[in-house]
């Protein structure tokens, strides 16, 4: 073996074009393949870095029959599915929320999360100083005691080992330090830096909270116990539940109300995992393509070493010692390749971090480890087997000792061995044209998703959060004189247009859904309400947004706590419920009970896009005045006067001033919130249009490969054509007429499989379909020019060739 590696290096360095190109191939094939596997594993292979952590759950409530296909929890959920102790060993309640922290007076959000004490023994995990929370601190009174992060313990507290028993003030009030959570701990938020007790009060226990979903829910199955099994005990709690508390029996079941249990893992990766999974066939599909190029280069390169081989054959080595020479030499420089595909791999992962890879669930996780390298190591020997065997299924199928009778002055080729390499010509086209049919899909439905309308205007639009702490703003009049002060005071800011503030700002990951009851509309039998999103809002925030009022009035100063609660609503509502217009003046509550107060629709606005601008089924949006439904948190959001003023600053300042504790944080502009939320879209096309791109340029190779080994093959019959009268265009006809013809057959071939399986990306597709005929005929002009090119050079060099020389080749 030794030998045999010795002699192969030998050639390599002897052969440097072919090496070289080969490398290169090898290293951006096998590169990509890391980088994006790299990615795939930090996020869905990997599993999650706590016990046994296949037996861990997550639940929420799915009401379909009113559009709600993925809700959240309630307390009362957790309380019931807590003595489910012969299914779940433990099960605990989670709640995202933002605190207000600072030292010496200098105040700064930090994203955190309240939780059940059972929180930290379901994923079995221990501080990694001082301890975790218990029950008794979980009641109301008692849960002013935090765990840190190891990060926040750093950066607030310098790893003062002496930290436990601290105080820490949150939103203004104390919080005891009893502990410290490793860096990276924590599940199903924006990596919480901080943990409180989740401390329930008496309406959050309460039956009438039944259905109130605000939060997220995990557990531990029971050892032996199913997804399977646990989903059949939630179906029979629900169906109890139902005839237990039958205020809502009938609702319920026209909602088609559930409960979902499903794993973990999935759970956190389900968004993005089928775009993973897309992006892995695709670069595969590419690492393919680059092995048939070796593959015909293999081809080339053992016809010419074929007498050396007839002659080892003639003293003594079996077609199996040569076997082992060749597959010795192709492996050698697969590995070589995949030790610099390592080096692109890197590179990949750090051009995957800037598209955004870093800011996916468990994202953090992201980098070339053990794993990753073994998957290396393994695709790498794959590709040199793979490219390896094609010339050694070409050597056991010809008789070696024919090649010292035969004639080598025929001028041609072995017919298999040209129809071989055509074949792999053939199957690189037909992946080509799949990647790049798959690319354009993606490219032509970015572009339709960039050109449709999200019911305002973005452009020039900053936004900001700000939450007012209980501790400082008791009573509903102290936070609306806040609020009132702080938008009159920013609305005198030079350079500002215009301003408002809301609850809920559209692409800003908030919803608050709630059930609408419109008077003089009961229900039918079976019929279900309308779910839709219910926001606060000032009068300052449609034209601020430019959000068209399209029939009535916007809030005016007149709606005071004291006067008639007023409503406006959007378009979507409006057409359902007053097809004729007539929707201002009508009445509507939130709920479905007589004692829910009644409000007065006195406008109604544009529909607009809350999420995703690929939402196509609206579910309606409720508008109420901040002052008579007062908020304890809000967006600020100012329009500029001018495109490209920064406002940040002067904005800051006039919440430092109005408040000093008080931090301003999630500062973007409403461009960036909408460019953030077509992150995943973005990444998966550039990748795509990369991988069709490299797969286009090693198909030209290909293409261009086989056509000069047959010029060269060749040499004599064309020099014998040319001396018999043959023309330019018989040449050109005799070599383009070939390429031509392979990269016919790979468009058909191509075409038929990206029929078949572009079918699997309708999810991620906007406004477009998977046959799209402009995306088809664009791919196959593209690529037959691409092709028509590298069979240009083949055929030019024809031209140049002479009889008299010709017939002298050999």
């Amino acid at each position: 073996m030794l030998q045999d590696l010795k002699f192969g290096l030998k050639l390599l360095w002897k052969q440097k074009a072919f090496t070289i190109s080969a490398l290169l191939t090898l290293a951006l094939c096998i590169g990509a393949n890391t980088a994006i596997f790299t990615v795939l594993n930090a996020i869905v292979l990997r599993g999650l870095p706590f016990s046994e952590p296949d037996r861990l759950v997550t639940m929420y409530n799915v009401y379909p029959g009113v559009g709600v296909d993925k809700g959240s929890n309630g307390v009362p959920d957790y309380l019931d599915r807590h003595k489910l102790t012969d299914v779940f060993s433990d099960v605990a309640l989670i709640g995202n929320n933002g605190y207000d922290a600072g030292l010496e007076g200098s105040p700064k959000r930090i994203q955190g999360q309240y939780v059940t004490p059972s929180y930290f023994k379901t994923l079995r995990a221990e501080p990694i100083l001082g301890r975790a929370f218990t029950e008794e601190e979980a009641v109301l009174g008692k849960e002013k005691v935090v765990l840190l992060s190891e990060g926040l313990w750093k950066d607030m507290f310098g790893r003062d080992p002496h930290v436990l028993g601290k105080d820490l003030r949150l939103s203004g009030s104390p919080y005891r330090i009893v502990g410290v959570m490793a860096e990276g701990f924590g599940i199903l938020g924006d990596s919480p830096r901080l943990w409180v007790p989740f401390a329930f009060t008496p309406q959050q226990t309460s039956d009438d909270a039944r259905h109130s979903n605000n939060w997220d829910m995990i557990a531990r199955l029971q050892p032996g116990i199913t997804l399977s099994l646990a989903q059949q005990r939630l179906d029979i709690l629900n169906k109890e539940n139902m005839e237990r508390y039958p205020k809502y029996r009938e609702l319920l079941i026209n909602a088609r109300f559930a409960t979902k249990v499903t794993s973990l893992k999935d759970e956190m990766t389900a968004d993005i995992r089928p775009t993973l999974y897309l992006l892995q066939i695709a670069v595969g599909a590419v690492l393919l393509i680059g092995c048939v190029n070796l593959a015909n280069l293999m081809l080339v390169r053992s016809s010419i070493r074929m007498k050396e081989l007839a002659i080892r054959y003639s003293l003594g080595a079996g077609r199996l010692r040569l076997s082992r020479q060749l597959l010795t030499e192709s492996l050698t420089l697969s590995i070589l390749g995949g030790a610099l595909g390592i080096a692109v791999g890197y590179a990949g992962v750090r051009l995957l971090a800037i598209l955004g890879a870093k800011e996916l669930p468990r994202g953090s996780g992201i980098a070339i480890d053990g794993t990753v390298l073994a998957f290396t190591a393994a695709i790498a020997i794959f590709t040199g087997l793979l490219f390896g065997s094609i010339p050694l299924i070409s050597m056991f199928r010809n008789d070696l000792n024919h090649v010292f009778r035969s004639s080598e002055r025929t001028g041609t080729t072995s017919g298999r061995a040209l129809w071989i390499r055509s074949a792999l010509v053939v199957s690189q086209i037909s992946l080509a044209f799949v990647l790049l049919i798959g690319s354009g899909l993606l490219t032509l439905s970015f572009a339709r998703l960039m050109n449709v309308n999200p019911g305002f205007h973005a452009e020039s639009v900053l936004t900001a959060h700000f939450s007012l702490p209980s501790t400082r703003y008791k009573d509903d009049a102290t936070a609306r004189g806040f609020i009132t002060t702080l938008l009159e005071r920013v609305r005198t800011l030079p350079g500002v247009h215009t301003a408002g503030a809301i609850t809920t700002l559209p692409f800003a990951d908030g919803n608050n859904s709630s059930v609408l009851s419109v008077e003089g509309h009961p229900l039918k039998r079976g019929e279900n309400p309308p779910v839709p999103q219910w926001s606060i809002v000032d009068s300052g925030y449609f034209p601020t947004m430019n959000i068209a009022l399209m029939e009535g009035r916007n809030f005016t100063e007149a709606d005071t706590a004291e006067a008639q609660k007023v409503v406006v609503i959007d378009q979507f509502l409006a057409k359902r419920y007053w097809p004729n217009g007539d929707a201002v003046g009508g009445k509507v509550r939130q709920g479905v009970e007589a004692k829910d107060p009644l409000m007065t629709v006195i406008g109604v606005v544009a529909n607009i896009k809350s999420n995703d601008l690929a939402e196509k089924s609206p579910v309606g949006h409720v508008y109420w005045h901040y002052k008579q439904e007062v908020p304890r948190s809000m967006y600020l959001v100012a329009k500029a006067e001018r495109e490209g003023t920064n406002l940040t600053s002067a904005i800051r300042q006039e919440i430092t001033r109005a408040d000093p504790e008080l931090p301003m944080y999630d500062t973007k502009t409403m461009t960036e919130r909408i460019s953030q939320s077509l992150l995943n879209r973005r990444a998966a096309m550039i990748l795509c249009m990369i991988f069709g791109g490299l797969a286009l340029l090693l198909s030209a190779i290909g293409v261009y490969g086989v056509l000069a080994y047959t010029v060269t093959q060749r040499t004599r019959e064309i020099g014998i054509r040319v001396a018999l009268g043959a023309e330019v265009r018989d040449v050109l006809r005799l070599v383009l007429g070939q390429g031509l013809r392979l990269a016919g057959i790979g468009l058909v071939a191509g075409a038929i499989c990206a029929l078949a399986l572009t079918r699997l990306m309708t999810s991620m597709l906007y406004d477009v379909q998977p046959a799209d005929p402009i995306v088809f005929i664009a791919g196959a002009t593209t690529l037959g020019l691409v092709a028509l090119i590298a069979s240009l050079i083949p055929s030019l060099r024809a031209l140049r060739i002479k009889p008299a020389i010709a017939l002298r080749y050999e």
